[in-house]
């Protein structure tokens, strides 16, 4: 018995990849072995592989023996080291599926996987634009990154990266070249807007770097406490600016001289109603804004922009080009419509 738990002992400290190995290989030999002894008891190999399987796992059905003295031989071997070696791999699977649950956890592990969305910093408003995001896809890859010690959300579609987001290693283990669009949030832990508008700085700075090191388009959209904080982010690109305070007042103030019109936002803003904004490339045929208005209008869409022009004064006389942005407002289906319809015209 003192050999036997040295022997177990070794094997517990053994790595996970010779265990398995071992595992392998009395189970092989429990299966061959078996049948070549007792063809009538185990006709087939697969009976015996069951019957090894029942044995080292300590099941025993009792639906298959072994009756000759070799065969049992080969039952006693099982017994002592079979027993052994898969209860030493079953413990070690355990393991290993608990610490990576717990270094899922706490934000260790490096995210692998492509088409993704980063969102970097945890607030309330990230808990928000995360919901949001879920009901537009409820299928969509999510990684965010804050420097906390654990995931403040659990969620299967929730990849948290624990970390400096200014740092490019963090940014990396976030796979962040793959990723759809990279979402940069203020800090509200800084109460000073020049300091939390320069962290974000910082951040975008950094993939901005991975992005040239890399020679790969990053799709950043940061939010920003002041607008004349702005310019400053001259020397990056940023794709798009959030003002943190600023959509609050305007709203506010919209909604008390035109009472009502706040839940025009709320419905182009959420995926809880119909319609939403969609973005659609010009068509060859549409020569003028009007063209294209009226063909969408047709369609069942409203169009609300060309690239950021919303100036439809001169609609008749102002010019498309084919690499033309528009915005345009309709519901879901429709949307799906219109992009089946274009495509083939």
């Amino acid at each position: 018995m003192a050999i036997l738990f040295r022997l177990w002992k070794q094997l517990s400290e053994m790595d996970f990849r010779v265990i398995s190995i071992l595992s392998a290989l009395i189970i092989l030999f429990g299966t061959v072995s078996v049948h070549i002894i007792e063809p009538e008891t185990f006709p087939t190999m697969f009976d015996s592989f069951w019957w090894t399987m029942t044995t080292v796992t300590t099941v025993g059905y009792g639906d298959f023996f072994p009756v000759t003295i070799p065969g049992r031989l080969v039952g006693i071997i099982l017994f002592i080291f079979g027993i052994g070696l898969i209860g030493v791999l079953i413990g070690k699977i355990v393991e290993a599926a608990s610490t990576y649950q717990r270094l899922k956890k706490e934000g260790r592990l490096v995210y692998k996987k492509s088409g993704h969305f980063i969102y970097i910093g945890w607030s309330k408003k990230t808990e928000q634009a995360i919901k949001e995001i879920f009901n537009h896809d409820p299928k969509a890859s999510i990684v965010l990154i804050d420097d906390l010690p654990e995931t403040p959300i659990a969620h299967d579609h929730i990849h948290f990266i624990s970390g400096d987001p200014t740092d490019e290693k963090t940014l990396v283990k976030s796979n962040v070249l793959e990723a759809r669009r990279v979402a940069i949030f203020s800090d509200p832990k800084i109460d000073e807007t020049v300091l939390r508008d320069g962290k974000s700085l910082l951040i975008a700075s950094a993939v901005e770097a991975l992005s040239l090191q890399h020679n790969q388009d990053i799709q950043t959209v940061v939010e920003v406490s002041e607008e004349r904080h702005i310019s400053k982010f001259n020397h990056i690109r940023v794709d798009d600016f959030i003002l943190s305070d600023d959509s609050v007042s305007l709203l506010m103030a919209k909604a008390t001289l035109q009472p009502g019109t706040t839940t025009i936002f709320r419905q182009l803003l959420s995926k809880k109603f119909g319609n939403n904004i969609h973005v659609l490339k010009s068509k060859s045929s549409w020569k003028t804004y009007r063209d294209a208005s009226q063909r969408l209008l047709d369609d069942g869409a409203v169009l609300i922009a060309v690239n950021e022009d919303m100036d439809f004064r001169q609609a008749i006389q102002k010019k498309l080009k084919e690499d033309d942005t528009l915005y345009v407002i309709c519901h879901d289906s429709t949307f799906e419509k219109l992009k089946a319809i274009y495509k083939t015209e």
